[in-house]
């Protein structure tokens, strides 16, 4: 690993210790709003989102320091949804705090938190391509970079053949290993840093207005 490359894991490094500083135990409904689950729900998604990336950030790192980038990749591209949900948690939450209209917003957290896709699910998800063009709305090349990401998930070229391949023309052999693909760790590796250094603005920035949400729910409640 060149020292651009160990900077960057070593950035991300500093972004996870943040993050495991003040990782939430336990939620309480007693010690929040007495009088709307929204807020419970609301702190339970920002909650098991934050547990969730630190969860997937030290595999990430654990398999860029071993050579493995393309399972870092899928890693990666799963930080970039979680951080998606998060900000679109925050947008929601803001938007009703400041505006004192619900909108959708237990539609999202129910879909977000007890959703799935599998048949006869009794709730469907939230279609994770929603959050991030959501996020690409307010920050540039998002879903390009989630696309990009993504070309290394799928059993195509990128993930495949161009990762554990190389032909050589003249003699029509295919020699097989990730040695011979050499997917540079810079492709995603800044991405990673990136989609954490977002999470841990937004994740930061809700708790200003999930107090306004609160409220909000209070005022609803006397009325």
């Amino acid at each position: 690993m060149n020292p651009e490359e160990s900077n960057c894991l070593d950035e991300v490094g500093t972004f996870l210790k943040q993050i495991n500083v003040n990782l939430p135990k336990k939620i309480s409904a007693a010690s929040l709003s007495h009088h709307s689950k929204l807020l419970f729900k609301a702190f339970s998604l920002r909650g098991v989102l934050v547990h969730r990336i630190t969860d997937l950030t030290e595999v990430a790192i654990d398999l860029y320091e071993a050579d493995k980038v393309v399972p870092a990749i899928i890693m990666t591209r799963s930080v970039f949804e979680t951080t998606a949900v998060l900000y679109l948690l925050y947008k929601k939450i803001k938007k009703a705090a400041m505006t004192k209209m619900l909108g959708d917003i237990d539609d999202f957290l129910m879909k977000s938190l007890f959703g799935g896709r599998v048949k006869n699910a009794p709730i469907e998800s939230y279609n994770i391509l929603t959050a991030i063009n959501h996020a690409d709305k307010d920050f540039s090349s998002y879903r390009e970079s989630y696309d990009r990401l993504s070309e290394f998930v799928h059993p195509n070229w990128s993930g495949v053949s161009g990762a554990y391949s190389k032909l050589n023309r003249s003699t029509m052999e295919l020699y097989l290993g990730k040695e011979f693909g050499k997917v540079p760790i810079m492709i995603s590796l800044p991405l990673l840093a990136g989609a954490l250094e977002l999470f841990i603005h937004y994740y930061d920035e809700l708790d200003h207005y999930l107090l306004k949400f609160n409220k909000f729910c209070d005022q609803l409640h006397r009325k």
